[in-house]
């Protein structure tokens, strides 16, 4: 699914999922996906705004946020490359998060984001976008669930 096609999609659930009258089922929608080679990808980051939806990217792709739990990575990455050390450090296996990955994330969870954070500062202080490779957002969501939204 597209970046584009799943901001449409959470657009069309907070639609018909919120009660007219009533406060939503729910307290806040997110999207999470990779940069990969969307051409789209601003658009739907701007639509997400509009649209009160939370965005949750990271670049080159999600595994990098499993990766920075046990390592740095501060250099420029393929999505490919990525993949296959989180595999090789154990943190998933195809697309699946393995049950003996979860208490290193768990445990690594501050030091994660903190170095998402150091790559984001890193990269506005050199000029660039904050979502330049390596770059992972998922700390964003993972944190308002780890405190309860």
């Amino acid at each position: 699914m597209t970046p584009a096609s799943l901001v449409r999609r959470a657009r069309e659930y907070l639609r018909t999922r919120r009660p007219r009258r009533e406060g939503p089922d729910f307290d806040e929608i997110w999207c999470v996906f990779d940069t990969d080679q969307h051409p789209n990808l601003a658009q739907a980051i701007n639509e997400a705004g509009r649209s009160g939806i939370g965005v949750a990217v990271s670049n080159p792709c999600f595994e990098l946020w499993l990766v920075l739990h046990v390592g740095e990575q501060t250099a420029f990455m393929n999505r490919h490359g990525v993949q296959h050390m989180a595999i090789e450090l154990g943190l998933c296996e195809g697309k699946n998060i393995p049950q003996t990955a979860w208490n290193v994330l768990d445990a690594g969870f501050e030091t994660a984001k903190e170095r998402a954070q150091a790559l984001a500062e890193r990269h506005v202080g050199n000029g660039n976008s904050r979502r330049e490779n390596p770059s992972s957002e998922v700390w964003q969501l993972v944190d308002r669930l780890r405190r309860g939204i």
